[in-house]
């Protein structure tokens, strides 16, 4: 398991554990430590990112990971992935009008 890897998953466990901030910072810091031959790794950690920031209720920063996810999942074809920010669109309905969400829904329509 790698810096990256132990850092990402720290941060979910974090996560469920209610401590966000600290979540966050490893998710980021094992996000940004990832080489590039890891983009479907990191796509997937951008997901991850999304998945905690909506349960700590902040649904503009879940949408600039997912589409970010979204994006890269396409870019290096990691459909897992791309399955796993699909699953997430039932989470931002309720949040269209907030900034970015309408766009990232609108994206998923596109893609259907």
């Amino acid at each position: 398991m790698s810096p990256a890897d132990l850092a990402v998953d720290s941060g979910r466990c974090l996560a469920e554990l209610g401590n966000a901030r600290q979540a966050h910072r490893l998710i980021d810091d094992g996000i940004a430590t990832l080489p590039t031959a890891r983009n479907k790794t990191r796509a997937v950690f951008l997901a991850y990112k999304a998945e905690n920031y909506l349960h700590t209720g902040d649904p503009e920063q879940a949408a600039a990971a997912a589409a970010a996810s979204w994006t890269l999942a396409h870019r290096v074809n990691a459909p897992r992935c791309i399955n796993m920010v699909r699953d997430l669109e039932p989470h931002f309905t309720s949040h269209a009008r907030a900034t970015g969400i309408s766009d990232l829904l609108e994206t998923f329509r596109a893609a259907s």
